[in-house]
């Protein structure tokens, strides 16, 4: 039960944030997600060139 009241305190300190904030965020991940695909891309190319079939 004690878990539980600690669940309860962080919802209680939790809020909605605001719009700049919200975009904010937006924008990191999006710059996160793009960063990974260039990352995945460029190894899958990479490796494309050097494995012959």
């Amino acid at each position: 039960m004690a878990i539980f009241k600690k669940y309860i305190q962080v919802l209680k300190l939790a809020r909605k944030p605001d719009w700049k904030e919200f975009w904010q965020y937006t924008k990191l991940i999006f710059l996160g997600v793009s960063l990974l695909g260039v990352i995945a891309f460029t190894i899958k190319m990479l490796f494309g060139l050097f494995i012959v079939r």
